[in-house]
């Protein structure tokens, strides 16, 4: 196919201040007013309700993973992909903006607009879609007084939500990019834009202040207005005050984490004052959760927060922000099961779990996995946390009813598969099984009326935000003023529910209490798009330990197990602890200068 290359959308220049949406774009003869447009609740509610389309799920895309950034997965069926390239350190080809980018319209970075033909057009991502929804929330900023025929507590409905995607796009975005102007007025044409790139404390603190007016002007349960109680569970998904409280808090830890806190012109360690204002922020959000709004589910329904084959939406009482798919099908479906199995299930490419990252999963007693127990068949895979075996497939799991759903992974299990069951070449003998429910396969075919998500936010997520920065700013047995609950506590709510021992400040087998916080972060959230981002901000994600994806090769009767190095990562310090920023952007003038590394 003809490669079309789009024109670049400029961030700051063009993108921001020209590329309005079609909705606004009027001729003189143009029928719909401003007032049209902004004068109801339910006119306005449409414009504000793109910015709902614009959120990003890390997982669901063409072929871009965060999963792939981060280690704890490679995809080697698809070798040019991005998922595959952020081993390479291909940034350029992973965020959508060199000649050769192969990302759809829903690709995960993208700041450029490349792509092979019309099907392959990238409008969204983080940057592209982010800088978009910022530029609505500040058009429809502009136009509140317009919206007149509408309660006061719906017009309050409508401002709380501007906020809190204009706050959420900008956090969205220095997550990945770093640091950035604060854009909260609309731009004409004309205007000269020469703003130039904040710190990522100096950012974080413009997109707190938006957090906190849209904690204030937000519901708990929108079904508890009077617009939503005309129609229960219809808006589910909206943003909501906690979602609100529980952004800002993350981003209150991130920005006292040591990459950011270094960027923002101190050292590569935490800076106890965010972590002291997200602990507190954090014990908030616990409160709102305590109060009933919100509550871990039970073991038995962890899989709720994921996947559901019943045609209902997954959305539990853990939930607290995710993209919604209000279909079975979806979008995100399919992406997901791109990823999840190879061919012979169902899937097309299969993610396969690097080695070292299944060794974070602790033994069921709480003591750390050692590679000597490779060749122990009664501990390699079992005698495991339970999220072990909750989240990825070992070899003989069978994984549906049909008897050819049992997966076969030992080496040389496709060449040819001999057995009764599946088998196919792959690099890794593990793949994931988080999003992946039985009976889901191209044999037992029980996926018409599956639903799967990737959370975004969930309340497991608050309360070790909580507990790591009440650690860095408390220690172990702190705890945020006025809370009663300390870090370990706060650990010990996600650790226990999944039926693992309780954790002390000890924190016996790790060399302190901060690293059980870490380990505790990557299992729970395992392929949910935070290891990434956290090993990034940890300041770690140069060290050789998380360079390396390895294989374990083992024989179909499990007597011989070798460890092999498969692939080792590419990552300059400090060139890949960021995106790079589309070219031509930085070009415009100084103060959009480009990340370390990257010309």
């Amino acid at each position: 196919m003809k490669k079309i290359r789009y024109a670049t959308i400029l961030v700051i220049g063009v993108l921001l201040f020209t590329a309005c949406e079609k909705f606004l774009e009027k001729t003189p003869d143009a029928t719909v007013s401003d007032k049209d447009i902004f004068g109801t609740y339910t006119s306005f509610q449409g414009f504000v309700d793109p910015n709902y389309g614009e959120v990003i799920n890390y997982n669901t895309m063409y072929s871009t993973t965060t999963m792939d950034c981060g280690g704890e997965t490679i995809n080697n069926f698809i070798t040019w992909s991005p998922a595959y390239t952020c081993w390479t350190g291909n940034y350029w080809y992973l965020s959508g903006q060199d000649d050769y980018s192969y990302n759809d319209m829903t690709s995960l970075f993208a700041n450029a607009k490349y792509g092979y033909g019309i099907y392959y057009n990238v409008s969204g991502g983080i940057w592209t879609g982010g800088w978009r929804g910022i530029r609505r929330c500040n058009v429809a900023l502009q136009n509140l007084k317009l919206l007149t025929e509408a309660t006061d507590e719906e017009r309050k409905l409508i401002e709380g939500q501007i906020y809190f995607f204009r706050a959420y796009f900008h956090h969205q975005i220095i997550d990945a990019f770093g640091g950035m102007a604060y854009i909260d007025t609309v731009f004409a044409p004309s205007d000269e834009m020469k703003l130039p790139r904040l710190t990522y404390q100096g950012t974080a603190e413009k997109i707190v202040k938006d957090y906190d007016r849209a904690i204030a002007l937000l519901p708990v349960d929108w079904d508890q207005t009077v617009i939503g109680g005309q129609r229960p569970g219809a808006n589910t998904g909206r943003a909501t005050k906690g979602a609100a409280m529980a952004y800002k808090a993350k981003l209150l830890l991130y920005a006292g984490s040591p990459l950011m806190n270094k960027y923002s012109g101190n050292d590569y360690i935490y800076n106890v004052e965010y972590c002291k204002r997200a602990a507190t922020a954090g014990w908030e959000m616990i409160q709102l959760a305590n109060a009933g709004t919100y509550s871990l589910v039970p073991w038995s329904n962890y899989s709720d927060n994921f996947y559901k084959n019943d045609g209902t939406m997954p959305w539990t009482k853990e939930t607290i922000w995710q993209r919604v798919s209000r279909t079975s099908g979806s979008t995100d479906n399919e992406f997901i099961n791109r990823q999840m199995s190879f061919s012979r299930m169902g899937g097309r490419y299969g993610e396969q779990v690097n080695q070292l990252f299944v060794d974070k999963f602790e033994m069921a007693d709480g003591t750390r996995y050692q590679v000597s127990y490779d060749g122990d068949n009664a501990k390699r895979w079992n005698l495991r946390d339970p999220r072990f075996r909750k989240n990825i497939i070992v070899d003989r799991d069978q994984h549906g009813m049909d008897s050819r759903s049992i997966i076969y992974l030992f080496a040389g299990a496709g060449t040819p598969a001999t057995d009764k069951g599946t088998a196919q070449q792959i690099s890794l003998p593990y793949l994931m099984k988080k999003y992946w429910p039985v009976g889901a396969n191209g044999f037992d075919k029980l996926y018409t009326q599956l639903r799967i998500i990737n959370p975004l936010m969930r309340l497991a997520e608050v309360y070790l935000d909580y507990a790591e920065a009440v650690t860095a700013a408390y220690g172990p047995t702190g705890m945020a003023p006025g809370a009663n609950l300390t870090a370990v506590d706060a650990l010990n709510k996600v650790r226990v529910r999944a039926g693992m021992p309780p954790a002390t400040a000890a924190a016996t087998g790790y060399a302190n209490f901060m690293d059980l916080v870490r380990n505790e972060r990557t299992v729970e959230f395992c392929f949910e798009g935070h290891y990434w981002y956290d090993i990034r901000r940890w300041y770690i994600a140069h060290l050789p330990e998380n360079l390396q994806c390895v294989d374990l090769i083992f024989d179909k009767s499990w007597t011989t197990f070798n460890r092999s190095v498969f692939k080792t990562k590419v990552f300059e310090n400090p060139k890949h602890y960021w995106l790079p920023i589309n070219r031509n952007q930085t070009l415009l003038f100084p103060g959009m200068y480009q990340n370390p590394g990257w010309q």
